[in-house]
């Protein structure tokens, strides 16, 4: 009987088998990575700051380097609002200052219309390997950064490190109607506004100016378009 039943179960195996596997390889390839699924787009994603200065106001604060940890984006979609997973983190993306184009990620989305770009700049969390080091100083909550920016005030050094999590909602200038098989999405950035108060300049160094300056780095990020030719003008659809 019981060798009866051990045939039982292997039978029942390789037909459970026979059925799953054809899914199984629709989803992967041979290194284990996800293949393109059908009616899918290649979509890249840059970045750029909509300046060409370097320096605020008055060169009181002269901006450097900026990076950002990136935990993932999505795209909402036009017809029912859900969300579709672009691509996962975490990684560092190193902001261009020049108004240049900086690639973020590459990857895949369904072909549709969406309205809006979602995107997560956030701390590192517990047991997370980043590439970059300065964003992990060590294992307490506040020694761990999304936002890195690095310059001079009044000719002094700072480096400004932002423990903010920011959940950033760019509403596209437009319905974008990703159909073709690649498209390229562009991300706009304004920096010149992430040590200002109207007209006054925000210290880097001073503890009581961290909320603003957070919250001056997440309004930074206003417009995202398709682009496809990359010259960081919105096409039109």
């Amino acid at each position: 009987m019981m060798r009866n039943f051990n045939k039982y179960i292997k039978t029942f195996f390789k037909i459970a088998l026979l059925n799953i596997l054809p899914f199984l390889v629709t989803g992967c390839d041979i290194g284990g990575d996800i293949v393109i699924p059908s009616g899918a787009t290649d979509l890249s994603v840059n970045i750029k700051s909509d300046d060409n200065a370097f320096d605020n106001p008055a060169d009181v604060i002269v901006i450097t380097e900026a990076k950002a940890l990136i935990t993932d984006i999505q795209y909402e979609r036009e017809r029912d609002g859900l969300n579709q997973l672009h691509h996962t983190g975490p990684y560092v993306i190193n902001l261009a200052l020049d108004g240049s184009l900086r690639e973020l990620m590459k990857g895949y989305v369904v072909r549709d219309i969406y309205t809006k770009a979602k995107f997560q700049v956030h701390k590192p969390e517990d047991g997370l390997q980043i590439s970059d080091p300065e964003f992990i100083e060590g294992t307490g909550e506040n020694q761990r950064y999304s936002f890195i920016i690095k310059g001079t005030y009044n000719g002094a050094a700072f480096i400004y490190k932002s423990k903010k999590s920011m959940d950033i909602v760019i509403n596209l200038n437009q319905s974008s109607n990703v159909k073709n098989k690649t498209h390229n999405l562009t991300m706009l950035f304004n920096k010149t506004i992430w040590f200002l108060n109207g007209a006054n300049v925000l210290n880097p160094n001073l503890p009581q100016n961290t909320d603003a300056i957070d919250n001056n780095i997440k309004s930074s990020f206003k417009k995202a378009f398709l682009d496809d030719n990359k010259d960081g003008v919105a096409d039109s659809n």
